[in-house]
């Protein structure tokens, strides 16, 4: 007889040739976590450890195509959604989601993509912002961003957050939790905030704070939001995914590796390369605990 089926997560992101992001980051997290990966390719991307230096769009009969062939084949217990490129896109992904709406879905709201040389072929940035807020927030179980993502998207106006927390302005668009993290914000720790539906403008959730790594690393968001959908897939409540997601990721990023010329890269398997061959990736034993604050 075959061996029980891991969890499957589903995952729509562009493929990122360098590993350090898209849909080869995805599959390489949600291995390390235990779960098989099931992807929907949603473009195609030139990129290296330096810099990306080109995109291509998969058109939205190929993202349903894709998606549509293997949600009938196999039962998914979790969907994590990456880049998009297109409005077109993002409402093919949209009605996948609403097919399944019991599946819970982690959004991750990562960089811009590519501007196009033709504007024609691709839509612009905050086409595919305002798409995504619009169509993906409702329907996700939790948003992943960088605060200051957050705070450029209400600044140019999309999230009509009118003064409020832009966490609080997606929760009232629809995400039943959002996670800001600080990678990007000044200081020697990391402070990253989960919010729930619940919560108030001044008390979020929790407050989980991490010692920051030196260096400069690509992937962090993407292995963060694919450990989230890992745990969920395996089960697990939001309120104790988000914690020890972000413990996996602290202990990738503490091992990274600088492949190249450019940042240096999550080592999304350090417990198999840490003398310990029994560990799993979520239960070695950690190299720092975070301060969390919690309500």
């Amino acid at each position: 007889m075959p061996a029980p089926t891991p969890p499957l997560v589903l995952t729509f992101a562009p493929s990122d040739p360098s590993g350090g992001g898209g849909i080869q980051a995805d599959l390489i997290t949600c291995a390390s976590m235990g779960c098989h990966t099931l992807t929907v390719l949603t473009g195609f991307t030139v990129q290296d450890s330096v810099s990306l230096e080109d995109a291509e769009a998969l058109g939205p009969e190929w993202i349903d195509d894709q998606a549509r062939s293997l949600l009938e084949d196999m039962p998914v217990r979790a969907f994590k959604v990456g880049g998009l490129f297109s409005a077109e896109g993002v409402a093919a992904v949209a009605e996948i989601l609403a097919d399944y709406s019991a599946v819970p879905v982690v959004l991750h709201l990562g960089a811009d993509p590519l501007d196009a040389d033709d504007a024609e072929t691709e839509d612009s940035a905050e086409e595919v912002m305002a798409a995504t807020i619009e169509l993906l927030v409702p329907q996700a179980t939790i948003v992943v961003a960088d605060s200051l993502r957050l705070a450029q998207v209400a600044s140019d106006g999309l999230l009509e957050a009118d003064g409020e927390d832009p966490a609080q302005a997606l929760m009232r668009r629809g995400a039943a939790w959002v996670l800001a993290t600080g990678l990007h914000q000044p200081g020697t720790v990391v402070v990253n905030t989960l919010r729930g539906s619940g919560d108030s403008a001044e008390q979020p959730t929790a407050e989980y704070r991490w010692p920051r790594l030196p260096g400069s690393f690509r992937g962090a968001g993407s292995t963060l939001s694919a450990a989230l959908a890992a745990l969920l897939a395996n089960g697990m409540e939001v309120r104790d995914a988000v914690p020890e997601a972000q413990e996996y990721v602290w202990r990738a990023l503490a091992a990274g590796f600088q492949p190249g010329m450019g940042r240096q890269l999550p080592d999304r398997f350090f417990w198999a390369r840490q003398g310990n061959s029994s560990a799993t990736a979520t239960h070695c034993p950690a190299r720092s605990s975070p301060a969390k604050d919690e309500t």
